[in-house]
C-alpha cells in the first residue's frame, strides 16, 4: 500500500513497505526526481537504514557475549510499517520491535519515519525511541536515490554533485565495504558524475555533525535536488557499478559501517548511537527540488 502527499507544487508517494519514499514529482515542471527502482540496477528508491548503516564484518556482531546476524543496512527497509497518523501533506510511519527483530537485534525499539511537505521541500524526520529501561545501541541512515534523467535528453555525465559550505571535506575510504580510518583523504566539494566514480563503492564525506547541503544538479539545465542536514555524521554518495543506472544516491548517515579492525562488539562499534532507557533520538533532513 502507498500513501500520497500533495500540495500546490509537489506530489509525493511513500510505500508502507519500508516507509520508503518512492516518488517525488514537481507539478511545476513535471519532473520525477526519484529513481525508478529498476531492479536491473538497484531495486529500491529510498531505503531506511536501521538498526545498522552499512556492513558488519562477517554480517555478525556481539552484545554482552552473544552473537547476532544482520545483513547490510539492517532489516527496517524490508518490513511493513504501520501508519501512525496521516494528513494531506504529512504522514508518520512506525515500526516496533517484535519476536522476529529480537532474534537479530536484541533491543526493544520504536522507529518512526515522518514525511512533511512544505512548499518545494520534503522534510524527512526520524525518531528512535527506547521503550525499555535498558540501554540500546543502533545505527541509522537514509538512502534516497535521485534521477539523472530529469529530461529525456539528459546524459549521466550532465550532472555533478556539489557540497557546501566548505570547499573540501575529509573523505573516508571503504575497503571491501568497511571503513578505513587510517587512510582518510581530502575530497573536493564538487564532483562531476560518471559511472567510474563509483567503481570502488560509495564515496563517504565526513560532515562532522555540522549543517551541510549536498546537491545533484544538471550542468546544462540547472535543475536538481538539494539535501540539507544539520547533524549527520557523514554523507554517502553512491550509484550502481558496473551496472550503469541513471541515478545517484545522496545519503545522510548517523552511523557507519564497521571499521577494518573491528572487534565486533556492538556497544563499542565505530559511530554507534546509544540511548538510555526511555530516551528518544531525533534526526532529519530535507529534500529541496528546483
Amino acid at each position: 500500500m502507498a500513501v500520497m502527499l500533495e500540495n500546490e507544487k509537489l506530489r509525493v508517494v511513500i510505500n508502507e513497505h519500508g516507509a520508503e519514499l518512492a516518488s517525488l514529482i514537481s507539478k511545476e515542471n513535471g519532473f520525477e526526481y526519484m529513481w525508478s527502482g529498476d531492479s536491473k540496477y538497484w531495486k529500491r528508491h529510498s531505503a531506511v537504514l536501521f538498526p545498522i548503516e552499512g556492513r558488519l564484518k562477517d554480517d555478525t556482531y556481539q552484545v554482552d557475549g552473544t552473537s547476532y546476524h544482520l545483513t547490510q543496512h539492517g532489516f527496517a527497509r524490508d518490513m511493513d510499517f504501520e501508519i501512525l497518523h496521516q494528513a494531506p501533506t504529512e504522514v508518520c510511519f512506525e515500526l516496533r520491535s517484535n519476536e522476529q527483530t529480537l532474534e537479530k537485534y536484541p533491543f526493544e525499539f520504536v522507529l518512526q519515519v515522518q514525511y512533511n511537505l512544505t512548499q518545494t521541500k520534503l522534510e524527512v524526520s526520524y525518531r528512535v525511541i527506547n521503550p525499555s529501561t535498558k540501554e540500546m545501541y543502533f545505527g541509522l541512515g537514509a538512502h534516497p536515490a535521485f534521477s539523472t534523467k530529469l529530461k529525456a535528453t539528459d546524459t549521466y555525465q550532465d550532472y555533478e554533485v556539489r557540497l557546501s559550505p566548505k570547499e573540501s571535506y575529509p573523505r573516508i575510504p571503504l575497503v571491501d565495504g568497511f571503513i578505513d580510518l587510517e587512510h582518510i583523504t581530502t575530497g573536493a566539494a564538487t564532483l562531476p558524475v560518471s559511472h567510474d566514480l563509483f567503481k570502488n563503492d560509495a564515496l563517504i564525506y565526513d560532515l562532522a555533525q555540522e549543517p551541510n547541503e549536498i546537491s545533484l544538479v544538471s550542468k546544462h539545465h540547472g535543475h536538481g535536488v538539494t539535501i540539507t542536514t544539520t547533524d549527520a555524521k557523514a554523507m554517502g554518495i553512491w550509484s550502481s557499478y558496473p551496472a550503469e543506472g541513471n541515478f545517484v544516491c545522496l545519503e545522510p548517515w548517523w552511523a557507519l559501517s564497521d571499521t577494518l579492525d573491528t572487534d565486533g562488539d556492538f556497544k563499542t562499534k565505530y559511530a554507534i548511537n546509544k540511548l538510555n532507557g526511555q530516551q528518544v533520538f531525533e534526526a532529519n533532513y530535507t529534500i529541496d527540488t528546483f
